[in-house]
């Protein structure tokens, strides 16, 4: 598998840091995926700018559950559902 050192450099940082971002945006609703450690402050910020990308000024907290049910809650990996209003 071929990867610039670009995407090699994104990919680092984010392993090092932790990372969240959108993994699926309709308009409708936002699904951010991040490390357990982000509060939802941080991961509301970040569903608002996406849900600003079709016109939509809101993110309401919706569901969030571990990509990895075996682990405890709140630990591992984060999917987190937000619905966007206007």
């Amino acid at each position: 598998m071929y990867f610039s050192l670009k995407t090699f450099v994104i990919i680092t940082a984010c392993l090092l840091s932790g990372c969240a971002a959108a993994q699926y945006n309709d308009g409708d609703k936002v699904s951010i995926q991040s490390d357990g450690w982000y509060g939802l402050d941080s991961l509301h910020d970040t569903a608002v700018k996406a849900c600003q990308q079709y016109g939509k000024s809101k993110a309401v907290y919706i569901h969030s559950a571990n990509m990895n049910p075996n682990l405890p809650k709140g630990s591992g990996v984060q999917n987190t559902i937000w619905k966007c209003e206007p």
